[in-house]
């Protein structure tokens, strides 16, 4: 993977590298924030549920101390006449409306005197509450919750007189303390109840429950307070609760009363701050990183821009236009470098304009004397000088070819660069190219026989006339012919093919000889590129003649190219509009 992004371009790298230094960055930092946000976002949340669990205990513990300290009164009140004792028993009741009825017992826990309300001497049971005897007077009993024949819940408070003369025995209304329960309200839905040491609920909003004697003891958050086991941030209980819901538990105990007041909260309000946290970080990373991210881009294309500017004008020099103008302003290094790279342009163009003049001028100075021989063998081989001998004449032959050749191969040199400058002025007229295919083959066919390879045309019929340089097109079906033959062994084949495309016509010059290696198929068009083989007699030409070809066909309009395997053969394709 390393060695596939090595290979992607210069923006690519670069906008990668920036993207992994912002958004990696910015990721980390969401993360560590987001730990560290959500563990004070928990704490705080736990100290606010603990604040609020202590404040219903405290809540219900100074209501049952208040009650507790109705009962403390002066000792003299179990040697008063009955009438005081009654009339201080109604007072309490008056001063605790949660008492149901108060009795006063003798230090050998007999009732002595029992006071109903809503105010009325109640009967006296006749035996000794013994279990009252162990009551310390600096500790009141509470009792657990007990319920009358109509269901009604109690509890009773047992205070002892410092002397041990006597005790105050009350039971307190219960329903007191499930109302408080019932109005506590923890945020949107949570709510708490009451349970004592052995997990059985006392106090509840939905009262049915404690009339149905629930024990909740198997809940995490009860087992913990039966336990002992204090609640930490760190230990908090979450679970299921009786409903299925999620929830987020949290006890106080009543050490006095032996009970605990328990809060359930559903999970999804208890995190709702945590969520409203991870959007809002989420909200503000990506913004900011989208931020950075722009700006990066904006940075990376100021680098890149002028980059692929000085890419395009080395295509453009590569290419041999080197009339180039890099308009980069950056104010750096890259302007700099684009100004040398004008210059060297300008450089590179003034050499070529000196080797272009020097190249017209050999050619120029070349082609005169080359006239004057090939004139001169002309007139040899006339016979006006006598009879020449047959070998003589073999010679002459050989050598009017071999001018020939070098003639093509200046003219090839002067046309294409009449072409690079756009001097060429095409002559255009409509001719038949069937008849022009035909007439290549007949020029070519005894070369062929004579090497012992086949030559044929395969024309499809009714192909339309073309408008075009006869003579150049000429030289261009010679240029491929002659190639194809120099590069086809003994036995070899060679197909010139011709059909009508729509609005073109394709001319195909095929052969089944060595081909063309992979590493020259781009490069066969340009000018001086020569397919480098083993066998010498293949390096053949001064490697313009395919370079010609290419820009007769494109100065006509149309398209050149070459398919090829190795030692399979190639085919030159061209196309001319019609």
């Amino acid at each position: 993977m390393l060695f596939k992004f090595y290979k992607v371009s210069l923006r690519y790298k670069v906008i990668s590298i920036f993207v992994l230094a912002v958004v990696l960055p910015a990721f980390l930092f969401g993360i560590v924030l987001t730990s560290i946000s959500r563990k004070t976002i928990k704490n705080s949340i736990f100290y606010r549920q603990q604040e609020t669990v202590r404040r219903i205990a405290d809540r219900i513990d100074s209501q049952i101390e208040q009650y507790q300290k109705l009962l403390v009164v002066s000792e003299p009140v179990i040697e008063l006449p009955r009438q005081d004792q009654i009339k201080a028993l109604k007072g309490i009741l008056d001063a605790g409306p949660a008492f149901s009825e108060i009795t006063l017992l003798n230090s050998s826990a007999y009732e002595q005197l029992k006071y109903l309300r809503p105010g009325s001497v109640g009967r006296l049971s006749g035996r000794p509450r013994r279990e009252f005897l162990k009551v310390d007077p600096r500790n009141p009993l509470i009792s657990q919750v007990y319920f009358t024949g109509d269901r009604q819940p109690f509890i009773m408070i047992v205070v002892a007189f410092r002397s041990r003369k006597g005790f105050l025995f009350a039971k307190l209304d219960f329903n007191q303390v499930w109302k408080w329960i019932g109005e506590v309200k923890i945020g949107e839905t949570g709510h708490a109840f009451l349970v004592d040491r052995k997990g059985n609920l006392i106090a509840h909003k939905e009262v049915e429950r404690v009339l149905a004697h629930s024990n909740f003891s198997s809940l995490p958050v009860v087992s913990d307070f039966m336990n002992d086991i204090e609640p930490s941030p760190e230990r908090w209980r979450e679970y299921s609760d009786e409903r299925g819901e999620q929830v987020v538990a949290m006890y106080q105990s009543l050490p006095k009363l032996g009970w605990a007041v328990v809060t359930q909260v559903p999970e999804k309000e208890v995190y709702a701050p945590i969520k409203k946290m991870y959007k809002s970080i989420f909200f503000w990373t990506v913004f900011w990183t989208a931020i950075f991210l722009v700006v990066g881009f904006m940075l990376v294309n100021q680098i890149i821009g002028p980059i692929l500017t000085l890419e395009e004008g080395a295509k453009k020099i590569g290419t041999g236009k080197l009339d180039i103008k890099l308009d980069v302003r950056t104010g750096d290094e890259l302007e700099v470098l684009a100004a040398n790279f004008e210059k060297m342009a300008v450089s590179l163009k003034q050499l070529e304009e000196l080797k272009q003049d020097l190249t017209r001028m050999i050619i120029h100075d070349l082609k005169s004397p080359l006239s004057g021989i090939m004139g001169s063998l002309d007139y040899l081989e006339s016979g006006l000088l006598g009879e020449l001998p047959q070998d003589q004449k073999r010679i002459i032959t050989l050598a009017k070819q071999s001018s020939e050749k070098m003639l093509a191969m200046i003219q090839n040199l002067l046309d294409v660069a009449k072409m690079e400058e756009g001097k060429l002025d095409l002559k255009k007229e409509k001719f038949d190219l069937a008849r022009l295919i035909e007439e290549r083959i007949q020029q070519y066919g005894p070369l062929a026989a004579k090497e012992n390879k086949q030559l044929s045309a395969d024309v499809e019929s009714g192909l339309p006339k073309i408008e075009a340089e006869r003579h150049l097109i000429e030289r261009v079906l010679n240029n491929l012919v002659s190639n194809a033959l120099n590069h086809t062994a003994s036995d070899g084949k060679i197909e010139v093919g011709a059909r009508a495309l729509e609005g073109f016509v394709e001319v195909r010059v095929s052969d089944n000889g060595a081909g063309i290696p992979p590493e020259y198929i781009d490069k066969i068009f340009e000018k001086f590129v020569q397919v480098r083989r083993r066998e010498a007699s293949l390096r053949t030409g001064a490697g313009l003649g395919l370079t010609f070809c290419r820009m007769v066909v494109e100065t006509h309009g149309g398209k050149i190219r070459v398919e090829s395997k190795l030692n399979r053969g190639s085919s030159f394709i061209f196309t001319l509009p019609v």
